[in-house]
């Protein structure tokens, strides 16, 4: 008690001021209580955030620490001179270690250290999504950010939702596998825009972009993305012939996530990127203000693609191709004959091979 007593006395002094004195509610005008009150809001935000940098340096003494000791004694170390659990002090350690270049934006928002533990479990695309809903305002707490990383505990009663019979316990079923796939889907899409983001940077320098390498990078989280946005928000469709597996169906015309749906579908096969100078403004006005719409929540914009000098995108980089050749560079007879085969995306290819699986099942049935 005294320890904690004299911990408050020292806070008062680092943020300055006295504390708020005690009034009889009766001799306080409004005016005035407005304006304890908001001292009062702001003295508390100082202090979260110097409780959030403490966070970070008591993780960093405990990361130097660690080393130091015996193994298996660090426990036994920490409780000669203070209460901390091994367990606590990996959870300090994890915010020193795991969210260090996150620190400037985390104290901005003046989270506090249990929410810090939980972020810290998070991949950096996972990080960086939670930290964009911060930005856009939103309060994130313990459990906001365990529903996010789709790390939420399973507690007996959620188990027991599996075994819930009707329509009751299916439409719990379905609650849980959605807050999986939709975490899953904010890592991915968090991901992509992220690696489309820093392929732009040359542009600053009127330097190439990198086409083949950003494609090899981000096409296959383009296409699982598409496949999770299907399974949390596209109802399935009966095919045109009775025997044949029910299809996603096409969100809604003209709105936001039918754009982000068929764009996904486009970029996850590398063969449907725009091409040549086309490529650069559909990354601006196309890419990223979808991906951005998603991950930040910000509104679809377009942004100007600015005229550049020289070519503005590489459409022969084979840094990350193996050394294949482009097809921009194969003789002329040999890359009108693969035009056929490119006019056919992914997407349909992989529904062409599971028709001609089925009908093989079927015949041999």
């Amino acid at each position: 008690m005294k320890k904690v007593t004299e911990m408050k006395q020292d806070n008062y002094k680092d943020v300055g001021g006295e504390p708020i004195a005690d009034a009889p509610i009766a001799a306080v005008t409004e005016p005035e209580a407005k304006s304890a009150l908001q001292r009062a809001a702001d003295k508390i935000i100082a202090l979260n955030k110097k409780s959030g940098a403490h966070a970070y340096d008591l993780g960093c003494t405990f990361a130097e620490a660690k080393p130091l000791v015996p193994e298996k004694a660090f426990g036994k170390w920490l409780a000669t001179f203070s209460d901390y659990t091994v367990r606590s002090a990996w959870n300090y350690i994890s915010i020193h270690e795991r969210l260090a270049n996150y620190r400037e934006q985390l104290l901005a928002h003046a989270v506090m250290p249990t929410v810090m533990f939980e972020l810290a479990k998070g991949e950096p695309a996972e990080i960086e999504a939670v930290i964009a809903r911060m930005a856009d305002g939103e309060r994130i707490r313990v459990k906001d950010v365990r529903e996010m990383l789709g790390r939420k505990p399973t507690a007996k009663g959620e188990v027991a939702t599996f075994d819930t019979a009707g329509v009751a316990g299916l439409r719990k079923v379905a609650a849980a596998k959605t807050d999986a796939d939709v975490a899953r889907f904010l890592e991915l899409t968090a991901f992509v825009l992220k690696e489309v983001e820093k392929a732009l940077e040359p542009l600053v320098a009127k330097r190439t972009v990198k086409k083949g390498e950003l494609s090899y990078k981000v096409h296959l989280h383009c296409r699982h993305a598409h496949d999770l946005l299907n399974s949390i928000g596209a109802a399935l469709t009966p095919d045109a012939t009775a025997h044949m597996n029910w299809r996603a169906a096409k969100l809604p015309d003209d709105t936001a996530w039918r754009k982000v749906q068929d764009l996904l579908h486009r970029m996850g096969g590398a063969d449907s990127w725009a091409k040549g100078r086309a490529f650069v403004p559909w990354l601006l006005n196309e890419v990223v203000p979808l991906l951005r719409f998603v991950v930040h929540g910000q509104a679809v914009v377009e942004i100007e693609a600015h005229l550049i000098a020289g070519p503005d995108v590489d459409e022969t980089d084979t840094s990350e191709i193996g050394g294949l050749i482009p097809v921009g560079q194969l003789p002329s007879s040999v890359e009108e004959a693969s035009e056929g085969v490119k006019s056919t995306s992914w997407y349909d290819h992989r529904n062409r091979m599971n028709t001609d699986q089925q009908t093989a099942e079927r015949h041999a049935a």
